[in-house]
């Protein structure tokens, strides 16, 4: 098979290198100032050197302080006065959150011509020089590489209510990992001290953990007890509770403990009180993933993510997910580099006359980002009429599910950023699969989650978008 033809690139670096080229375009290549900031968390390390890589100044340390980034900013005025400068470029790994702070605070000095790095690059630049030690010298030539090369992303400023979104979702999912590692305990102890009865209606799969349950076993935590329920006693628990059940049910339940296993063991004081204090807190941690998601919802409102509702069976909490991971869209160019970023785009492999016919997804990008855009394209896959047909007629040419779902995956990428982007709702030519009320779904999570209280307030905000789409 010949090699498939694209459009080329205006720089042989790409899209980055023509960022960079158009900063330096006009300038005397040996007046631009390359400034490469090796990130450390309570030390970093600078160099400074002119485009062609000749040092102007030896690496030197600074604290992590505005005292250290004043030494730096001190420093480049003392090689101004030696060295005519027309352009400063500084350059910095992406390190966790350790380089945020360096970064916005020299962005406020006045530096703007300040690029973020992948370490991915700069581990490849240092490689491709056949360096196999690892120092902080090595890696500040290796980000200067970078920034000379135009590897670097511009770096834009934070914006609160996207990065207030980003960590209260992220924060969540650190809560739902708790949560499913409490309820795996639970469960072990649900089949020590009552073998048997997650079989029963009442009690199958989610609903032993519902809180009407797990306040059941907290009176009734032995099968003794619950052997001199009566049914009546049962039925009426649960209702003062809001969960109406049937006699029949109740009788089960009172059977089930006549005749299940060990029944005649004595009781374990020890796994009885271990047992509820896991319920607690069990109880306690649900109770603050509630109050976790309303705050999400609360920060979902006040962006143009809000729009996402409108397409049917997305609801807030996976549109405020999606929304956090992609931070402000500002920071892409297009949906292409968003989708890149999700690490969903096509590898492409070629020799020089064929070319591969399978394309994997490269997998380099964002895991949070991958893992909710693909949560979203399985519920749409299933369920929405607009993404259904498209992901059907893939499966109908021999394409694989899993290939189905990453296609509608970068499809809902590309209709989210344009959504998000242009403050429009969700309108295909073809009119299926929007939800002709989003903001329904914003009161029915409010009432789901105990907080009525705020549906003015929340509906007052998301109603502002969805005018203007």
């Amino acid at each position: 098979m010949g090699k498939s033809i694209k459009s080329k690139q205006l720089n042989i670096s790409g899209n980055k290198g023509s960022i960079l080229i158009s900063k330096l375009q006009s300038k005397n290549l040996e007046n631009v100032m390359i400034i490469p900031i090796e990130i450390g968390k309570n030390q970093h390390k600078a160099l400074i050197a002119n485009y062609f890589g000749s040092l102007l100044k030896h690496p030197f340390e600074f604290h992590n302080s505005k005292e250290g980034l004043r030494f730096v900013h001190n420093s480049i005025i003392d090689v101004s006065k030696h060295q005519p400068v027309e352009e400063i470029l500084i350059g910095m790994e992406a390190t966790g959150h350790y380089y945020k702070k360096v970064a916005a605070t020299l962005h406020e000095m006045g530096y703007n011509n300040l690029f973020i790095f992948n370490p991915l690059s700069t581990s490849y630049c240092r490689k491709a020089g056949l360096t196999w030690s690892k120092t902080d010298d090595i890696d500040l030539r290796a980000i200067g590489q970078s920034l000379i090369a135009g590897y670097g992303t511009v770096y834009r400023p934070e914006k609160p209510l996207w990065e207030d979104l980003k960590e209260v979702c992220r924060y969540r999912r650190l809560l739902i990992k708790q949560q499913t590692s409490l309820k795996n305990r639970v469960h072990f102890f649900f089949d020590l001290l009552f073998p048997g009865i997650t079989k029963l209606a009442m009690f199958k799969d989610s609903h032993s953990f519902k809180p009407v349950s797990l306040d059941f076993f907290l009176k009734y935590p032995d099968l003794e007890l619950i052997k001199q329920l009566r049914p009546k006693s049962i039925v009426n628990f649960f209702q003062r509770r809001g969960r109406r059940i049937s006699d029949e049910s109740a009788n089960q339940l009172i059977k089930w403990s006549k005749d299940a296993l060990h029944s005649h063991c004595p009781t374990n004081p020890c796994r009885q009180f271990i047992f509820k204090e896991l319920i607690d807190q069990l109880k306690q941690l649900s109770h603050y993933i509630c109050q976790v998601e309303i705050k999400s919802i609360g920060y979902l409102v006040k962006t143009p993510a809000i729009l996402l509702l409108s397409i049917n069976y997305i609801g807030p909490i996976r549109a405020a997910e999606f929304a956090g991971e992609s931070t402000p869209l500002e920071q892409y160019p297009r949906s292409r580099a968003l989708i890149k970023a999700a690490g969903m785009d096509p590898t492409r492999y070629q020799s020089a006359t064929s070319e591969s016919s399978h394309h994997p997804i490269s997998k380099r990008g964002s895991k949070r980002l991958r893992y909710i855009t693909i949560q979203i394209a399985n519920s749409l896959m299933m369920h929405n009429q607009y993404f259904a047909s498209a992901a059907k007629e893939l499966m109908t040419k021999g394409k694989s599910k899993n290939c189905a779902c990453v296609a509608t995956g970068t499809r809902f990428i590309r209709i989210a950023y344009e959504m998000i982007t242009n403050q429009k709702s969700f309108q295909p030519a073809n009119g299926l699969g929007i939800n002709s009320d989003p903001l329904n779904k914003i009161t029915t999570f409010l009432e789901n989650h105990q907080a009525s209280d705020l549906t003015e307030e929340y509906i007052s905000c998301a109603n502002k978008y969805f005018k203007k789409g």
